[in-house]
């Protein structure tokens, strides 16, 4: 397997630990990218029939992300949602992840 191969599936494996933190766990993912702190994933899901595509903005989880069952300290680091966009069709998504690529600019 290549570096580039490698990095790849690394980021879509990053990726679909994050959806799943969203409660997405049946979307294929398109694409993943990193600006930053936060990571941009790209879906696609057929079974959705109003928005089958969406973009969905996730910043990385840091030391400092809680879940209030923990004491300080203890609790796991957490995938945190940020922004999302969704659209019917495949035409729309350039534009939703130029408006993600441009949200995590803004707030990387």
């Amino acid at each position: 397997m290549t570096h580039a191969a490698r990095i790849a599936h690394l980021r879509e494996s990053i990726g679909r630990r994050a959806l799943a933190a969203a409660g997405v766990t049946n979307a294929h993912i398109t694409s993943v990218e990193r600006i930053g702190t936060i990571f941009i994933v790209a879906t696609e899901d057929p079974a959705d029939r109003w928005a089958p595509y969406a973009v969905e903005t996730f910043r990385i989880p840091t030391p400092d992300d809680t879940d209030r069952n923990y004491e300080p300290g203890e609790a796991p680091k957490i995938w945190c949602p940020l922004a999302g966009w969704v659209g019917d069709s495949l035409d729309e998504m350039p534009g939703m992840v130029d408006k993600a690529t441009a949200y995590a600019r803004e707030n990387a």
